[in-house]
Order: structure tokens, then sequence, then C-alpha cells
């Protein structure tokens, strides 16, 4: 039986959004949709995830570099 206090709700802020327009060759979007059909999601979706994941990847590498840079600079 599930306790009322081992329960959580998630909780997510929606941020401001702005609109742009893409081009993507055309047999890129069909294997986007492909991929996005096999993890039951929206094409949209999945590029929004892509774009997420790189954009996370390149900030943590940024991050570290900078940090190196501060170390360097220190010593």
């Amino acid at each position: 039986m599930n306790k009322p206090e081992n329960e959580f709700t998630l909780q997510l802020h929606p941020r401001l959004q702005v609109q742009v327009s893409l081009d993507i060759p055309t047999d890129t979007l069909v294997s986007l949709k492909k991929v996005a059909a096999s993890r039951d999601m929206s094409y949209e979706a999945l590029i929004k995830l892509y774009i997420g994941q790189g954009l996370r990847q390149d900030l943590a590498k940024s991050l570290l570099r900078g940090k190196k840079h501060e170390s360097e600079i220190s010593v």
C-alpha cells in the first residue's frame, strides 16, 4: 500500500519559448520521424531532446575548460 509521504509530485517550471524555422534535409526528417515513432514520441519532441542533450554536453565541456583555465591562471 502506498503511503502519501512516499509519493512525490513532479513540478515542471515552464520557460519562455520562441518559435524557430529550420531547414533540414528530407531524408533526415524521415529518419527523425522513424526514431521518434520507435520511442513513442513526436519528432518535434525528439528534436528538442537532441538539442537539449547536445547543449548540456557542450555547456559541461565549456565549464570544464573554464575551470581548467582558471586553475592554470591561479598557479
